[in-house]
C-alpha cells in the first residue's frame, strides 16, 4: 500500500483523529508516514486538522490552501476573493508521496472544492484506495450506505469503514449501527471502530488496531 484517501460522511465524523490515529500507528511500525490536508477552510493556516494529523505523523503541517470560512472550500475562496486553480491543485496532490501517504479530504465525498473538482474528482485522480469514517449515531446507515455507493461507483477501491464510537450516543444504537452496517456492505468491506482518544499512547494504540482490523 503506497497510501490513502480519507474520506468522511459528512463534516465533523472524526477524518482528522483517524487519519492521526493512522499516521502515529504507521510510525509506531517503524515507517515514515505522510500526512496531508490539501484543502481546509473555518480557520487560519495551516488549520487545526492538518496540525494534528502532521503532529501524529512527526512533520510539520502540510496543506495546498486553507481558508478562514466556514464553508466549501468552492464558497471559502469565493468569499476570500481568490479562485482555488484545479489542474494546480492536483499537481501538488500528486507531488505528495509517504510510506504511506495519507491524505484526508474535506466534509463529505460531493464537497465542492472548485467550480469544477469535488472531493471525488480529487480522490479519483489521486487513485489511492478510499477509507471512509463515519460517526457512529442515529442516521449514519443512510450517510455511509451512500458514500460506499459512491466510491463504489467511482471505480476506486474501499480500504475500508471506520466507524467513530465517540459520539455520545447509546450503545444499543451503536451496536445495532454496526451489526447492520456490515450486513449491508457485504464481507468484503471491513468496517472497524474508533472510540475516542485523546494521549498520544491512545492515538497509536488506535491506529495499530486499524491497521491490524483492515489488513493495510
Amino acid at each position: 500500500m503506497t497510501g490513502l484517501f480519507i474520506t468522511g460522511t459528512d463534516t465533523e465524523v472524526g477524518k482528522s483523529v483517524v487519519t492521526a490515529a493512522l499516521a502515529a500507528g504507521f510510525r509506531a511500525q517503524g515507517r515514515s508516514p505522510r500526512a496531508v490536508k490539501p484543502l481546509a477552510s473555518g480557520s487560519l493556516p495551516p488549520g487545526e486538522d492538518a496540525s494534528l494529523i502532521a503532529k501524529h505523523a512527526g512533520h510539520e503541517p502540510i496543506g495546498f490552501t486553507c481558508l478562514p470560512t466556514p464553508a466549501s472550500p468552492e464558497r471559502a475562496a469565493r468569499q476570500a476573493g481568490i479562485t482555488i486553480d484545479d489542474d494546480s491543485l492536483v499537481d501538488w496532490c500528486r507531488a505528495q508521496t509517504g510510506d504511506p501517504l495519507l491524505m484526508e479530504g474535506v466534509g463529505g465525498w460531493a464537497v465542492p472544492l472548485t467550480s469544477a473538482l469535488t472531493v471525488e474528482d480529487l480522490a479519483m485522480a489521486m487513485k489511492l484506495p478510499v477509507l471512509i469514517v463515519s460517526a457512529n449515531r442515529l442516521g449514519m446507515l443512510n450517510h455511509t450506505l451512500l458514500t460506499v455507493d459512491a466510491v463504489r461507483e467511482s471505480g476506486l477501491e474501499i480500504a475500508g469503514i471506520v466507524v467513530n464510537n465517540a459520539m455520545g450516543q447509546s450503545d444499543d444504537l451503536q451496536g445495532w449501527n454496526l451489526e447492520d452496517l456490515r450486513r449491508w456492505v457485504g464481507p468484503g468491506t471491513p468496517v472497524t471502530v474508533i472510540d475516542e482518544v485523546t494521549s498520544d499512547a491512545e492515538f497509536v494504540a488506535a491506529g495499530q488496531a486499524i491497521i491490524s482490523a483492515l489488513g493495510l
